[in-house]
């Protein structure tokens, strides 16, 4: 789907490293049965329903400016997160940035949003985004989780809610687009919008309006498939566009 672009023309290449885009039931016995009459037959009770997947915190519920939000966040027994082990991270207060990155979780040892990734997946983003001109400053990373799950899973009922809360945040931030790193958060937030074989640049909708974002694989994939890499590059160059337009 991408195409990939001149090494150094777009900083993919530091001085040691290499390019970005190249980095059954038993029988029962038979017995007589004296039956005079049918026994009454007691009503039978329905069998309970599961309970229904939650559902996203309605928009309207949550605080309507950043700051509070993310006090709101920070303190609400209620969110998903506040029963998990491990360092809470809050997205960024940053508003207006010319792009945000995001992932679905911190990584294992993450303590602060300076390691919410591993060292060397940082240096790759960072590699990833001075090809488009930007430091590390100008585009913050956000995870949809706070801390890192048990297990290191989000099922798909606490991905929904999540989701529904990183949105609402986005409207508040209102960067001027994103990227989304993974195939299972990009599906959460970009919807029907998601289609990795669509040309141009899906939108991702939030409380404010839409935004241009790509869909990029999971960096641990990005890092390990040059060909996946080198695929991606074509989707930066678009999004380089939008952002600079």
């Amino acid at each position: 789907m991408h195409t990939a672009t001149d090494h150094a023309a777009h900083g993919w290449r530091g001085e040691q490293a290499a390019p970005f885009w190249r980095r059954t039931r038993p029988a029962v016995a038979e017995r007589a049965v004296v039956v005079e009459r049918p026994a009454a037959v007691a009503p039978v009770s329905p069998a309970p329903t599961p309970s229904a997947t939650p559902s996203p915190p309605p928009s309207a519920a949550m605080p309507q400016d950043l700051p509070a939000f993310l006090d709101w966040l920070a303190r609400d027994a209620a969110q998903a997160e506040a029963g998990w082990d491990g360092a809470l991270i809050l997205p960024s207060a940053t508003q207006d940035a010319r792009l945000m990155v995001i992932v679905e979780m911190p990584a294992r040892d993450a303590a602060d949003a300076a390691s919410l990734l591993e060292a060397g997946q940082r240096r790759f983003i960072e590699a990833m985004l001075a090809s488009m001109g930007l430091a590390p400053g100008d585009a913050p990373l956000v995870s949809v989780a706070t801390r890192r799950p048990p297990g290191g899973v989000l099922d798909e009922a606490t991905l929904t809610a999540l989701t529904g809360r990183m949105t609402h945040y986005l409207g508040l931030a209102r960067p001027r687009a994103a990227i989304i790193l993974g195939d299972r958060t990009s599906r959460a937030l970009l919807g029907t919008q998601w289609n990795p074989r669509a040309p141009g640049l899906p939108q991702l909708n939030h409380r404010a309006g839409t935004m241009p974002a790509v869909a990029l694989a999971g960096v641990d994939l990005l890092m390990s498939r040059p060909m996946a890499k080198a695929k991606s590059w074509q989707a930066l160059r678009l999004l380089h566009g939008a952002i600079n337009a």
